[in-house]
């Protein structure tokens, strides 16, 4: 049923998104500080902030796109949400036209933007995976190839910046970098929208009304053991990765290698790129519940042994295996979300729940990333190798949590009792 092109057609969204979103997962904060000469709360504040904004407005956007999806397939949100959220991005990354005063306010109201806008794009795009195929090793495929979509996104972001130096020594153009970034995502959504086929009709659904409907968006995660389990498998992975990514110039920039930290930015989408496909591999061997153990124990052990390295290039070691291991956890939440849709439905034939599964899932990895820079924030203020010992934290509690309370594959539900 599904072919192969159709499958790289479904990737290059994530291509796009990811162009937005390896901006902020890698470089916005730091522009904020570095550059913006924010004190790291204020800059912290602000994400949390956009944190807050897509608690309400993903469940809004999931809500709509589901009662509307007889109507208003959900590839055509990535063709709006997609090409509003790269103006938003180069106006984050714009010289504030303010006083310096304003910088702050100037600051938090492109970032809303940028989230509000990547969301409305987003979350039909993530959904489209359930609604493409009905069949589980499709839905597999097409995470690989979202994947290897999202890694190539990142890398060219990460290439983009490392490459267009200011007159600053280690500082990237973050302006020009945004700019270019949002002529090559453009296209990339257009591939999605035009190339892509919902095979899976969505059940008829009754008139929309949205207080009603986010009600029983909430009063499902109440019901649903199997969206419980992966809430809370995104809140600890997402958590880990966010805070892995966001300190890696911090981390060089710490140590005196600020230049070497913009390259070293290129490893977890390089990873992702080559790693993907063997994750997925190992997932169809041994499940997707034990291949996201394993990486998670791969962190925990390589954050352990960065403590005791000593030089550069040992560093570099250590948090290159990380980076692999997250990048492995991160295929494996994204791939176990259609489990969570598929027990969802079961449990109530008459509603599609596609895209309101994958808002909550957005809403949890959100407030994920949005409890990463605070802990960045604290520990700028503490001695040197707190981030690291909060990264170690975060992977212990990370296997605690895919080990005793793991998210219920599909197969599983699929097969029955």
């Amino acid at each position: 049923m599904l072919n192969r092109w159709e499958s790289w057609y479904y990737a290059a969204g994530d291509l796009g998104f990811n162009f937005v979103w390896q901006s902020i997962e890698l470089y916005l904060l730091f522009y904020y500080i570095r550059d913006l000469g924010m004190a790291p709360g204020v800059a912290a504040g602000i994400f949390l902030a956009g944190a807050a904004v897509d608690w309400v407005t993903d469940p809004l956007v999931g809500a709509v796109a589901d009662r509307l999806a007889p109507r208003v397939p959900l590839r055509a949100w990535v063709s709006v949400g997609g090409p509003l959220s790269v103006l938003l991005l180069c106006l984050a990354f714009a010289p504030p036209p303010v006083p310096a005063a304003w910088v702050p306010g100037y600051a938090l109201l492109t970032y809303l933007g940028l989230r509000f806008f990547y969301g409305v794009g987003n979350i039909p795009y993530g959904a489209l995976t359930a609604r493409i195929s009905p069949d589980a090793n499709d839905h597999m495929i097409l995470t690989s190839a979202r994947m290897q979509g999202a890694a190539l996104g990142g890398l060219i972001a990460a290439l983009t910046y490392a490459l267009l130096p200011t007159g600053r020594v280690g500082r990237a153009d973050f302006r020009l970098g945004a700019l270019i970034l949002a002529g090559l995502a453009m296209p990339a959504f257009l591939a999605t929208s035009w190339g892509t086929r919902e095979r899976v009709a969505p059940p008829a659904t009754a008139r929309l009304h949205l207080g009603r409907t986010i009600a029983e968006m909430f009063t499902l995660v109440l019901r649903s053991s199997a969206l419980r389990r992966l809430m809370a498998t995104i809140l600890m992975v997402g958590l880990a990765v966010t805070l892995l990514n966001k300190s890696l110039l911090f981390l060089f920039d710490q140590v005196g290698a600020a230049d070497i930290g913009y390259y070293v930015a290129l490893s977890p989408s390089l990873s992702l790129l080559l790693t993907a496909p063997l994750w997925s591999r190992l997932a169809e061997r041994i499940g997707q519940a034990r291949t996201l153990r394993l990486g998670a124990v791969l962190l925990f052990l390589a954050i352990l042994l960065a403590f005791v390295s000593q030089g550069l290039a040992s560093m570099l070691f250590c948090i290159t295996l990380s980076i692999i291991a997250v990048q492995g956890m991160s295929v494996m939440f994204w791939s176990l979300v259609p489990g969570a849709v598929a027990a969802c439905e079961q449990e109530a034939h008459a509603a599609g729940y596609a895209v309101r599964v994958y808002a909550v899932a957005t809403i949890t990895r959100k407030l994920a990333q949005a409890l990463a820079p605070q802990l960045i924030a604290i520990a700028l203020f503490a001695p040197h190798g707190s981030i690291l010992m909060i990264l170690a934290a975060v992977a212990f509690l990370t296997v605690l949590v895919v080990t005793f309370f793991p998210p219920v594959e599909e197969r599983a539900i699929t097969a029955g009792p």
